[in-house]
């Protein structure tokens, strides 16, 4: 067996980033350390290049797609090398994972000086997890959940101690590509979860929602309560205010929907099918309520950098609210 891998120890004001590249998004955090203060957020960035377009109907990345990816992650790459970064964690879920030609692609991203790892689901769960168990650790028992453009992760926690781990093709891109009405697609979220997902075990769960749909949902809904500037990270959100929302988004047109407040417009064609996963994932566990976390992938990345350091103690801290 080889022994364990040696990892250069964070010293104080290095500068080190992460980058998710997601089936919709990719996203940069750079992060400075501080040995009081933990990691201070210098630098976020992202872009829509849409990996995961098609890779359902045809198991391949398009030309396309990569081409603006790549693009995207050079800037990316110069927007590090600006800020003198140190060390970079680049992951790529379930676009890259799930294409034929994915570590082709990874293999080019590498070749920007990108060091590009294509992680499991389990991976990609479990930084989920890690994020939103450092930031809202009171909760005894935790349904995690990550939508991305390609899958829905989710992870189940019970004292901290992991008891789920689940990925399933829901995400909001793949759903989308499906063209169904709303309430064919709902039929067939509900379908997988009801099989996958056990109500019994997670039906007095606090139900923690992170990444993009999530966020998206809190922007509009504090936009529908008026609360301009509010902060997202911890917002709590009925399952009645999430309905009457998606019904109301069902029945717009997207060129509509990008006027919505609190709704980036580049997100205006997939979000109904994003807040269907998130309505449906409530039903099945009997929830009430979903309770949006403002740190996702990058932060559960960032964390867990310092955990090779044997920094457990320190947290990420933002610059500016997200």
């Amino acid at each position: 067996m080889s022994p364990p891998r040696e990892r250069p120890s964070l010293r104080s004001g290095q500068a080190v980033a992460a980058i998710d590249v997601g089936s919709n998004t990719i996203l940069l955090i750079i992060a400075e350390l501080d040995p009081t203060k933990g990691l201070t957020i210098i630098e976020e960035a992202e872009d829509q290049p849409r990996l995961g377009a098609g890779v359902s109907a045809t198991g391949r990345l398009g030309d396309e797609a990569m081409n603006q990816a790549l693009q995207s992650l050079r800037r990316m790459h110069a927007i590090c090398m600006n800020h003198g970064v140190e060390r970079v964690m680049a992951v790529a879920t379930a676009a890259v994972r799930n294409a034929g030609n994915g570590e082709a692609f990874a293999q080019r991203v590498r070749d920007l000086g990108i060091p590009l790892r294509i992680i499991s689901p389990e991976h990609e769960a479990a930084l989920a997890y890690r994020s939103a168990a450092y930031h809202f650790p009171t909760a005894r028992r935790m349904l995690v959940a990550d939508i991305g453009g390609g899958s829905l992760e989710l992870v189940g926690a019970v004292n901290g101690h992991v008891e789920l781990t689940l990925s399933l093709p829901l995400g909001a891109v793949r759903l989308t590509e499906l063209e169904l009405p709303l309430p064919e697609i709902r039929n067939q979220i509900q379908a997988q979860l009801s099989r996958t997902l056990s109500r019994d075990q997670w039906v007095a769960a606090t139900v923690i929602g992170s990444g993009g749909t999530f966020t998206s949902l809190a922007r509009m809904i504090l936009a529908r309560r008026d609360v301009s500037g509010g902060q997202l990270h911890g917002v709590n959100i009925s399952m009645a205010e999430l309905e009457l929302l998606l019904t109301e988004l069902a029945d717009m047109s997207p060129e509509q929907r990008r006027h919505v407040p609190g709704l980036k417009p580049e997100r205006a064609d997939i979000i109904v099918a994003g807040l269907a996963v998130i309505a449906e994932l409530l039903r099945t566990v009997g929830a009430e309520a979903v309770t949006v976390s403002g740190f996702g992938l990058r932060e559960g990345m960032l964390l867990e950098m310092l955990e090779w350091d044997g920094r457990k103690e320190l947290a990420p801290s933002r610059a500016r609210g997200r």
